[in-house]
């Protein structure tokens, strides 16, 4: 069976794991510019997902990254990170284990990915770090706000 590899709304889904492009998007509204993204590209049968989480505001800063293939198809994966990030605007790429519980063959990998799940706030690209907060996302109560802008929980995505 071959592996499926389809453009969506913001980047591709491959093999159902998707993929996707963010950008700052910063437009002088008086938000801090974070002046991080995620992109993702494919050529032939392989797919490029490039990433800088590390903005201005960063100073602990390293790099990860990690190469997967199946079927022919070879994803690879590329992230310039920051441990000390407070707000993002890209999206994260599936963690490895998901691509091995398909069958994807780790083929490379150079350092690790620091962050548990994340939550980023849609309005102030805020992220709440679950490993940081010691506290689930879900087990926050109801009139919980962000701390940055004061939007609610429903305002919240998870990007990893």
């Amino acid at each position: 069976m071959a592996v499926e590899v389809k453009k969506i709304p913001g980047g591709l889904e491959v093999d159902g794991l998707r993929l996707r492009k963010g950008k700052c998007g910063c437009d002088g509204g008086g938000l801090a510019c974070c002046h991080t993204w995620s992109k993702v590209k494919r050529k032939g049968d392989t797919v490029n997902f490039e990433a800088k989480m590390s903005g201005p505001d960063t100073s602990d800063t390293f790099s990860w990254s990690y190469t997967v293939s199946k079927d022919g198809v070879t994803v690879n994966v590329t992230v310039e990170d920051a441990a000390d990030k407070e707000i993002y605007s890209g999206y994260f790429p599936p963690a490895i284990e998901e691509w091995k519980s398909r069958g994807w063959e780790v083929t490379g990998r150079e350092g690790e990915r620091r962050d548990g799940a994340v939550w980023r706030c849609a309005p102030c690209k805020w992220l709440y770090k679950e490993d940081e907060e010691g506290r689930p996302f879900e087990e926050l109560p109801d009139d919980w706000r962000c701390p940055n802008c004061g939007v609610g929980r429903d305002q919240f995505e998870r990007i990893a």
